[in-house]
């Protein structure tokens, strides 16, 4: 059995929609996403999220390494974005298990995501 299979999928939807708003609007990582397209990071957030959760269905998105690459996102904002990813699961009521699976998958993107600099100067 899955972890994708212990939750509703609209609710992880609705989850993932609350997670890209929290972060484009947020104070420290929000300029990244000024002109972006949020809808579709929400599309490609959720297909992520299901392929590696165990749900029908993959990732229709562009490699992960070389869409973030040019952003230069430190770790600092990688980290940020982790620390929202959890808080709003867990406003939304995911079960722990599923949260910690989400969380670690993402953390090990980490090297592929950043340019490997704490933060700026």
């Amino acid at each position: 059995m899955s972890l994708w299979s212990t939750v509703d999928e609209e609710r992880v939807r609705e989850a993932v929609h609350a997670f890209v708003d929290a972060f484009a609007s947020d104070f420290v990582i929000g300029f990244l996403f000024e002109g972006k397209d949020l809808e579709r990071i929400a599309v490609h957030e959720f297909e992520l999220a299901r392929a590696h959760l165990g749900g029908e269905g993959g990732y229709g998105g562009r490699p992960i390494g070389k869409l973030h690459g040019p952003l230069r996102i430190n770790r600092g904002h990688f980290r940020r974005r982790l620390t929202i990813l959890r808080h709003v699961l867990s406003e939304k009521g995911l079960p722990d298990a599923f949260i910690e699976a989400w969380i670690a998958h993402d953390q090990a993107l980490e090297a592929v995501v950043t340019n490997g600099i704490d933060c700026l100067d």
